[in-house]
């Protein structure tokens, strides 16, 4: 049976990945969408190599939400003491800790391509989110039969079911900035 893909958070967190890919460069994508006072959810955030900018781009009123299956990488996001992070060892497709529209923003970059249940993901990430929220989501571009390959035909049906902001792509990865629609509480 096919399980999640897990990276170690060695690997996600290292000094040589901030040259070659600094969080800003995805970050900036989003920025002016974030204000302080925001609750944020950060979907498969291994050790944390998004969360400083991100919590300091909700501040000390917002909260940001760390969710990972991996124990060794929420340890890694409690020792780097960020007051207003809260880390969770779950799984994208069981976010049951969280209300329904309870969150203004997710941030799931290069998850949904690391799992195998990505319709469970997909339900999860709408339903905390409030109507009129925005979402960035990527998506590594994959071919083969692996069953945690995001495919074209998944992409798809998920740009379906919010409003496109904005969209891009590169030779490796998919990505959307989206509102979820829905009247803005």
């Amino acid at each position: 049976m096919t399980k999640d893909r897990l990276i170690s958070p060695f690997i996600l967190d290292n000094p040589i990945r901030r040259v070659f890919m600094p969080p800003t460069k995805v970050v900036d994508r989003f920025r002016d969408y974030l204000r302080p006072g925001m609750t944020l959810l950060d979907v498969g955030s291994g050790p944390g190599f998004f969360l400083p900018i991100l919590s300091k781009l909700v501040g000390e009123e917002g909260k940001v939400w760390a969710v990972d299956p991996d124990p060794r990488a929420i340890e890694r996001i409690r020792k780097r003491g960020l007051s207003n992070v809260e880390p969770r060892i779950g799984t994208a497709s069981s976010l049951d800790f969280l209300p329904d529209k309870s969150v203004d923003f997710v941030f799931s970059n290069l998850v949904l391509c690391c799992l195998v249940d990505h319709e469970g993901a997909v339900k999860e990430m709408l339903r905390v989110m409030k109507d009129g929220s925005k979402a960035y989501i990527s998506v590594t571009r994959s071919r083969g039969k692996d069953p945690r390959n995001f495919r074209m035909e998944e992409w798809r049906d998920l740009e379906s079911k919010l409003k496109i902001i904005r969209r891009g792509s590169s030779i490796m990865e998919l990505w959307m900035l989206a509102e979820k629609p829905g009247i803005k509480q």
